[in-house]
């Protein structure tokens, strides 16, 4: 469900649409897009004025697509807002500028200035649950409810807003009754129609902002770009302190996850409209400031540059190839987020063989031993195929126990998932670079390369593993290729080169004394660098 945020009958909220002329007329979000939009709910937050001012939701209020005959109020203002005035840079018929900044201190209108000369381009809109069932909001600070409730007719609640606290502040409730509970704010990039634009040179987006919950950034696609209900979609984690970010195109990802053919070129090219959702739980809270969103670098003097000449990437899941000892290809950007895999339980490694990816268990009872895996008590394990994309869905990843038994000199159990496929064929995974972790842990563990069998005959059954750590807070670290040793002992010495061409396996390994335990929490895995998804502005 779309609500408009700010517009005409600006101001934020439906009990001041009398400010902008005749409450009989408003204007929502056409519902072109994923979510429904609903023409009896014009306001910014689940808090409106009393009924009595004839515009809170419910009140019938009918849609219009036009701007009601008095538009005074309502008029966009190109101020610095923006990333150019009108002086130096015009508005473009049916495109967008190749860099954009909104940027909350400077707004009045509760528009995001893309370039666009769509009329109702840019505005503020409100996504929430309710048309599922849900009753998941946004709530405004008591400063803004009561300043709004008092002055609903001056028509200044969201300058008000804007000049307190320089950007969207709202308190984020995820409420029961949906399936997915969720909630969230959207502007449409070229028009209301939410046709679609080329945002390629953007690079990517910028945020500054604090929240109290993690959230994902969406970009939709226009209707009928692809031919599944997939966008493109990046989770920022929860910040109490102001933070800017940018996040270029290439760390964007598939709603749906891995098995679902998506090219990100496409969405690119023909991109309607950006999201920031929150997603979760019901009982959910937290609160949010939205400071400024824009391209690539344009949120501070620290960010990077955008080039003129940015080129989006061909797809999602662009491959690079792996090797000419190869005909296998595999992602050279490769990362599994537990917050996105939405259900799956696979790592997308860009194999197109179906089995490739999914997390499994092993331990040591293949060797006499008894160690084993404990999962929460929540999660079903006796469920037909695997516990894990319970478990994922749960948890946002792998939270696990292990309790090393008798049986086995080196007792050991851990989580692994296959490169290629279940039959265990290698690829090279060169092109990562090595491994990147986001986790927690109460013991120490490794990183272990399971080779495609006998891809190196000197080496039997040792590997090249890499030492990860106990950390009792949640740590993210990269291990490149060179933290990489064998395990093999003295006299074998095989090259990690020759390796890195048939690895079928990714296997974090934990070991300990027959007698103990352990807990861990992985978050994410990928290639080097690809876990630290936020890159701050400054030093």
């Amino acid at each position: 469900m779309k609500k408009l945020f700010v517009g005409c009958v600006a101001v934020s909220f439906a009990a001041m649409l009398a400010a902008c002329g005749d409450d009989s007329s408003s204007t929502s979000p056409d519902t072109s897009g994923n979510e429904s939009s609903s023409s009896s709910a014009v306001i910014l937050s689940g808090d409106s004025h009393d009924n009595s001012a004839g515009s809170s939701a419910g009140s019938g209020l009918s849609s219009s697509s036009e701007l009601p005959p008095d538009t005074a109020c309502c008029k966009v203002k190109e101020s610095s807002s923006s990333v150019a005035s009108s002086e130096s840079r015009s508005l473009v018929s049916g495109g967008v500028w190749p860099q954009f900044l909104w940027d909350g201190s400077a707004d009045e209108e509760g528009r995001v200035v893309t370039g666009s000369d769509g009329e109702m381009a840019g505005y503020w809109y409100e996504i929430n649950d309710i048309d599922d069932g849900g009753s998941s909001k946004f709530t405004l600070p008591p400063d803004i409810k009561k300043a709004c409730d008092e002055n609903w007719y001056t028509g200044t609640c969201y300058e008000f807003m804007m000049e307190t606290y320089g950007g969207i502040k709202e308190k984020v409730v995820l409420g029961t009754g949906a399936e997915n509970p969720h909630v969230g704010l959207g502007f449409n990039i070229l028009n209301e129609e939410q046709e679609g634009a080329d945002v390629s040179e953007w690079g990517g987006l910028c945020l500054e902002y604090s929240s109290g919950l993690d959230f994902n950034v969406w970009l939709q696609a226009e209707d009928g770009t692809l031919t599944t209900d997939c966008q493109l979609v990046y989770r920022l984690g929860a910040s109490d302190s102001v933070k800017t970010v940018d996040i270029p195109w290439s760390k964007f990802g598939s709603s749906c996850g891995f098995g679902v053919p998506m090219d990100a070129s496409k969405v690119l090219a023909n991109a309607a409209a950006v999201h920031l959702r929150f997603e979760g739980k019901a009982g959910d809270t937290g609160d949010f400031l939205l400071k400024k969103i824009g391209s690539l670098g344009q949120c501070g003097s620290g960010s990077a540059p955008v080039s003129s000449s940015a080129v989006a990437p061909k797809s999602s899941s662009s491959t690079v190839p792996a090797s000419s000892s190869s005909a296998k290809l595999i992602i050279g950007n490769m990362l599994w987020d537990g917050y996105n895999d939405r259900g799956a339980g696979q790592v997308e490694t860009g194999s197109d063989e179906k089995t490739s990816g999914f997390w499994y268990e092993f331990n040591d009872r293949v060797k006499g031993g008894t160690s084993a895996l404990q999962f929460p008590s929540d999660v079903d394990t006796l469920i037909y195929g695997s516990p894990f994309p319970e478990l994922i869905k749960k948890r946002h990843g792998i939270e696990l126990g292990v309790k090393f038994g008798e049986g086995y000199e080196k007792p050991y159990a851990g989580v692994a998932f296959n490169v290629w496929n279940e039959e265990q064929e290698g690829g090279s995974v060169s092109p990562w670079g090595g491994i990147c972790l986001q986790y927690k842990s109460s013991i120490d563990f490794e990183i272990e390369l399971g080779l495609e069998d006998g891809a190196i005959p000197t080496m039997g059954s040792c590997s090249f593993v890499a030492s990860v750590p106990a950390s009792t807070s949640e740590k993210i670290s990269d291990f490149v290729w060179e933290k990489f040793k064998n395990n093999c002992g003295a006299g074998v010495s095989p090259d990690l080169t020759d390796a890195l061409k048939k690895v079928a396996s990714v296997r974090l390994k934990f070991s300990g004394a027959a007698g103990t335990t352990g807990d861990f929490l992985i978050q994410r895995i990928g290639a080097v660098g690809m876990c630290r998804d936020m890159i701050p502005v400054g030093p």
